[in-house]
């Protein structure tokens, strides 16, 4: 079994996460005095450092009523109460019980209180859908004398719902149970995981809710549902209080992957990045400056991600690009996966619209996949459905699919969204995972996978090859070159600014800025520097871009510092809806306008266009050159 630090660990990367307790004997000990049962003071400390805390949630779920159970947390407005074993969300519950369920109440209320009266050590707790008998404080013969006797009266009435628990039996009119209760707020909160902890024989109704990532801790000896048992309520306090520190760390990115240590695939329409194990964290379809599909790098497992790794859960032990290219290949003892972006077939010129991220896994034994694709930052639910041959992304405004011939799929709900997972045996060969934007057919490609890597690989390798590197760090500089090339959108002549999203003017700051787009004042300066190392073209296109924008503009001086690569308008707002910590803002061309004129490093749109200068003069002395027909324009 894994250990439970590990696991904890595990949850607390979940994107959104619910946090459920029972109370008596979870959060506070079993006293002879219900009414003086005070929960344990670091827990509630946890919980609610916990309910504080970006996407995570808090839930106490008791067998106790509402207002008890109010009175004795103090109430914690950020903390979900639910009483009566989940029947009591709000405070006036009783008043929406039928006449015919308030007078079965008040009839189990006299019959208990009569058999309470039987002995020393009985009494009843009497709430708004149920009554409870206590017998804690009898001595076992009377006590289990009276419960034969609730046994055999009320408890058998038409229309009354039986809960033991422990020292207890409770009476109720309605039907209901934790296990409900948490799937109401699981489904209120979209958690993509949850953890209940408890203690009692109630509790078992939630513990068997629990699917996929959940975890069920159980306080004390015996049969339980729950994977884990910990000893005590002080256990359990220590518990949480961990839980609350991995979610904090988690939350203020200390699981993110280092920027220089992410990988790039480009076909000069859109780009994905690729953490050192091979998980796709970035990629927006079908343009670098479209929303994305894989956002895990800004907003956690929760915004996307597509994963392969070995079953054994062994690391990596390397990663490296195919020759001068964006082929990269990540391998582990027993495996390895080669990603890339198709560029095949005179793609990286055409207009965007079809995307082909393509997965090449080979070796021996198993290899496990993830393919959790959100839409939209996760703003918009996304749902899977297996197809032969696939898994199709529904709800999408343009299709999209995964080709996966001969894999079997599970899909499972994560939150208001779907996972699919598979299992691969790898003794039988490469199998090749194909993530289609832009077509839902799932029929074999025209040219085969091995050509179409060998183009992708060719398109970048003999562009290099052609450059003017300096002999000092020299791979270095070939590297970067790369990376600009790769950041050129095709099409249009336009290069952004960056592969990914967004950087806080200050930390914390709430004005982020969009570098996924096209800032003429950086696309000058990096055509500038392709220029200088013998490739010209990409600044000849990138003038064109500029003249077919400005020619958009009432006048030269109003050119906006920020465009979406196709020009075909300034750069939408947008806002993520993944953890508050991430970036979530791309600023409209007018505001990032207004910036700029009141800004001493950036001086309005003359600020866009001056880098143009040298640019354009170095063109002008390559052998290409400026056409007559562009200066006219200039």
């Amino acid at each position: 079994m894994i250990p439970l630090r590990d696991r904890l660990e595990e949850l607390a990367r979940s994107s959104v996460l619910l946090v459920a307790s029972d109370y008596d004997g979870t959060l506070a000990p079993i006293v002879p005095d219900p009414a003086r049962a005070a929960p344990h003071r670091e827990s509630l400390v946890a919980l609610r450092q916990l309910a504080d805390l970006p996407q995570t949630h808090v839930a106490i779920i008791s067998g106790r009523a509402l207002c008890d159970l109010s009175n004795l947390t103090g109430a914690p407005e950020e903390v979900h109460l639910v009483g009566s074993h989940g029947s009591e969300f709000d405070p006036d519950f009783a008043l929406q019980l039928s006449p015919q369920s308030v007078e079965l109440r008040r009839r189990l209320e006299e019959e208990l209180e009569q058999i309470a009266r039987q002995s020393d050590g009985l009494a009843i707790e009497r709430k708004p859908a149920s009554v409870a008998f206590h017998f804690r404080n009898a001595d076992s013969e009377a006590a289990q004398k009276a419960v034969d006797a609730v046994m055999r009266g009320p408890a058998a009435y038409e229309g009354v719902y039986t809960k033991h628990g422990k020292k207890v039996v409770e009476l109720g009119v309605v039907s209901t149970d934790k296990g409900s209760a948490l799937d109401v707020i699981r489904q209120r909160v979209g958690a993509t995981a949850a953890i209940f902890i408890g203690d009692d024989v109630t509790d078992e109704d939630a513990f068997r809710t629990l699917r996929g990532p959940d975890l069920g801790i159980k306080i004390g000896d015996g049969e339980s549902a729950a994977t884990y048992q910990v000893e005590s309520v002080e256990a359990a306090a220590h518990l949480l209080a961990g839980l609350a520190e991995l979610r904090a760390a988690w939350l203020a990115g200390s699981h993110a992957v280092p920027i220089q240590e992410l990988s790039m695939l480009t076909d000069q329409r859109t780009i994905a990045m690729v953490t050192p194990d091979a998980d796709i964290c970035w990629m927006c379809a079908a343009r670098i400056d479209s929303p994305p599909i894989f956002a895990d790098l800004v907003g956690g497992p929760g915004a996307g991600y597509f994963t392969v790794r070995p079953a054994s859960g062994d690391a990596p032990t390397g990663q490296r690009y195919d020759d001068q290219s964006f082929v990269l290949v990540t391998k582990w003892k027993s495996m390895k996966v080669t990603d890339y972006l198709d560029a095949s077939d005179g793609r990286p010129d055409q207009r965007a619209g079809r995307v082909d991220l393509i997965r090449v896994v080979e070796g021996k034994g198993r290899a496990l996949v993830a393919f959790a694709p959100r839409l939209d930052f996760g703003r918009t639910p996304t749902r899977l459905e297996p197809r032969d041959g696939g898994v199709e992304v529904e709800g999408s405004l343009d299709p999209i699919i995964l080709r996966a011939p001969g894999v079997s799929w599970h899909i499972e709900e994560e939150g208001r969204h779907h996972t699919a997972f598979a299992e691969l045996d790898l003794d039988k060969g490469p199998i090749v995972l194909e993530m289609r934007y832009g077509t839902g057919s799932l029929r074999p490609a025209v040219l085969p996978e091995i050509e179409r890597r060998r183009q992708s690989i060719r398109l970048f390798a003999d562009w290099a090859k052609r450059l003017h590197i300096p002999e000092l760090h020299a791979q270095a500089v070939r590297r970067s070159a790369l990376v600009l090339r790769g950041l050129c959108h095709g099409p249009s002549g336009a290069i952004a600014a960056a592969a990914t999203t967004s950087l806080p003017e200050a930390i914390g700051s709430v004005r982020n800025w969009d570098y996924r787009f096209c800032w003429p004042r950086d696309a000058s300066m990096s055509a500038t520097a392709l220029v200088k190392l013998g490739s010209a073209r990409e600044g000849l296109a990138l003038l064109d871009w500029l003249l077919s924008v400005v020619d958009t503009c009432t006048s030269a001086d109003r050119l906006a510092p920020i465009y979406t690569v196709t020009g075909a308008g300034s750069a939408p707002r947008v806002r993520s809806a993944t953890s508050p910590a991430t970036p979530d803002r791309v600023r409209s061309a007018s505001a990032t306008r207004r910036r700029c004129r009141s800004s001493s490093t950036c001086s309005g749109p003359s600020s866009s266009w001056s880098p143009n200068s040298p640019a354009m003069a170095l063109l002008c002395r390559a052998s290409t050159g400026v056409s007559s027909a562009r200066w006219p324009r200039l």
